[in-house]
């Protein structure tokens, strides 16, 4: 890996150890103005729909709103919005505008997940069980439309998305699998591959040529290369010594993620590891910690460790 290129960006699933859902919203505003002073990538929220009271939003976008307001440099987006589940117009109207508003910093992530409170889906208008997959790609194929044929849709159906022309949100898609990777590619989308969700013991993607594929493809059709990342959670450790024995204790606890344990003698080799297999130079890193001031704490420490990695091998 070139150290001197090594990017982490972080997701936030709003858990938190605090017992009161406004403090846990604080505790979500102070990692993400931390980690824009310490020069981290991106900033990502996910959308997550708990039957949980302490829980402190559902929907990312008004959060988005307030840390790209709080922060100067780092990116801040959605990881991701629920698309299936959304008007195409509403979701981008609101992306493009706060892209405009926040000096192109914004990220739109779409996903295909789904509330997992069946009570929910009334809301939500899901009347049959074929709704998620037809809507997450006429949607998904409506959102790229409005932003990538403006002129096109202005001209022949008078829509205009404010501010006309101007700067349209980076699109992601994010997924555990490339189950939908044509459409992806064909729409232009950067990727985020997930080695985060499912119910194993941490291990390497078996489609390890998967996103090589994906921007060879993406190469072909649009003649750029995209944007490429992945995600992984990790849980600090403190020694070397106690990393299986964490992995055994932590895995499947949460949502069905994946930890991977890691400790501060290796953490750079972790990423160096997955960036030989993966060849890719951006991370986006799920810290499972759910105390703000711990959280802090490894923000310094990866910091640290990477940026006295990039100062040793210059």
């Amino acid at each position: 890996m070139k150290n001197e290129d090594i990017k982490i960006g972080l997701l936030e699933l709003g858990l938190s150890d605090k017992l009161n859902s406004l403090n846990a919203l604080e505790d979500i505003f102070t990692y993400a103005a931390t980690a824009d002073e310490l020069g981290y990538s991106r900033f990502w929220i996910s959308e997550h729909h708990r039957a949980n009271p302490l829980h402190p939003y559902n929907n990312p976008e008004i959060l988005i709103t307030l840390i790209a307001g709080m922060t100067n440099n780092i990116r801040v987006g959605s990881a991701g919005s629920l698309i299936g589940y959304y008007s195409p117009y509403t979701l981008v109207q609101n992306y493009k505008l706060l892209n405009n508003i926040y000096d192109n910093r914004i990220d739109f992530g779409l996903s295909k997940g789904r509330p997992e409170n069946s009570h929910l889906h009334n809301f939500f208008n899901l009347d049959d069980q074929s709704f998620e997959n037809k809507k997450y790609i006429s949607n998904l194929e409506g959102i790229c439309d409005l932003l990538q044929n403006e002129e096109a849709n202005f001209e022949e159906k008078k829509i205009v998305i404010p501010p006309y022309k101007g700067l349209s949100p980076s699109l992601w898609y994010l997924s555990n699998s490339y189950r939908w990777k044509d459409l992806a590619v064909k729409n232009q989308l950067n990727i985020c591959r997930s080695l985060m969700h499912g119910l194993d013991v941490f291990d390497y993607d078996a489609d390890l040529e998967g996103l090589s594929k994906y921007k060879e493809e993406f190469y072909s059709l649009h003649n750029r290369i995209p944007e490429v990342s992945v995600a992984i959670a990790v849980s600090f450790t403190e020694s070397e010594k106690s990393l299986k024995e964490r992995e055994l204790a932590i895995t499947n606890i949460r949502e069905g993620i994946k930890i991977l344990p890691v400790s501060e003698d290796n953490f750079i080799e972790t990423l160096d590891n997955l960036q030989r297999k993966y060849n890719i130079d951006e991370f986006i890193i799920y810290d499972t910690e759910n105390n703000i001031d711990k959280k802090i704490e490894n923000l310094n420490l990866m910091k640290e460790l990477t940026s006295y990695k990039i100062c040793k091998a210059v």
